[in-house]
C-alpha cells in the first residue's frame, strides 16, 4: 500500500480513477487480486497490473476465463482482494453504457430484487475465495424502480452484514457529465455511484467490530 497524498471518500471522475485511488490504500505489490466481473477492463486502465498477481474473469468478455461469478473455480481463501461489479440496473433495455457493462445481455427482465439477489450470490462466492483479512470491493448504484427509490448501497451493506463482512470503507464516485433525463422528472437524477470495501474477518472479531459501531453510533 502506497499512500503519498491523502485519500478521500469522495472522488470526481470515472471508474478507472476510482479504482486507482482505492488501490493506493488497499492493494500492495504481489497481492493476488481477482476481478470476477472484468468486462472490458475499464477499471484497470490507470493501474500497472504487473505488480500484482491478477486474475480477470467474465462470463461474456473473457474467452479464456468465462467464469460465472456465482461459481468460481478457485480454491477457498486464495485472494487478497476480489473486485465485484455486476450489472446493477434492472430491466434497462439497452443503456448508453451497455457496451462496457453488458446489462442487456445479463439483466434482461430482471427487477431490483433480482439484482440484489445477484449481489448476494456473488458476494457469498467472493467471500469463499477471499483470504481472512482480505478485501472485497463491491461497486453499486442506487436506482429508481417504478417511481420508487431503491437504495442499493444499503441493501448491499445489509448483505455484507449477513455474511459477516466488515464495512471497512465506502467511496462515492461522481461522474463528470450529467446523466440524461428521459422522462418527466420525479426524483433528483443520480450522478454518483458507490464502491464498498468490505473486509473478511473472523466471526469473533466481526462481532466486536459491530458492537463498537453500535456504541459509537449511540454516543455520537
Amino acid at each position: 500500500m502506497c499512500v503519498t497524498v491523502p485519500i478521500y471518500t469522495s472522488i470526481i471522475g470515472n471508474n478507472d480513477t476510482l479504482l486507482e485511488t482505492i488501490s493506493k490504500l488497499y492493494f500492495k505489490p504481489d497481492d493476488l487480486i481477482a476481478d470476477v466481473t472484468y468486462g472490458k477492463g475499464v477499471f484497470w486502465k490507470k493501474i500497472d497490473l504487473t505488480q500484482y498477481n491478477f486474475y480477470p474473469s467474465d462470463l461474456i468478455t473473457c474467452k479464456e476465463t468465462p467464469y460465472d461469478f456465482k461459481k468460481l473455480p478457485y480454491e477457498k481463501n486464495k485472494f487478497d482482494s476480489v473486485v465485484f461489479d455486476p450489472p446493477y440496473m434492472h430491466t434497462v433495455g439497452r443503456p448508453i453504457v451497455d457496451g462496457n457493462y453488458q446489462n442487456s445481455n445479463t439483466t434482461k427482465n430482471m427487477y431490483h430484487t433480482d439484482i440484489i439477489n445477484l449481489y448476494y450470490e456473488g458476494m457469498l462466492e467472493a467471500k469463499r475465495v477471499l483470504k481472512s483479512g482480505g478485501f472485497m470491493l463491491v461497486k453499486c448504484q442506487d436506482e429508481i424502480e417504478s417511481s420508487y427509490q431503491r437504495w442499493s448501497h444499503i441493501d448491499i451493506y445489509n448483505i455484507a452484514t449477513k455474511l459477516k463482512l466488515y464495512g471497512k470503507d465506502l467511496f462515492v464516485l461522481t461522474r463528470y457529465s450529467n446523466p440524461p433525463i428521459q422522462y418527466k422528472q420525479q426524483h433528483a437524477r443520480k450522478k454518483h455511484s458507490y464502491m464498498w470495501v468490505f473486509q473478511k474477518v473472523e466471526a469473533k472479531k466481526f462481532g466486536l467490530l459491530k458492537k463498537k459501531q453500535v456504541i459509537n453510533t449511540i454516543i455520537n
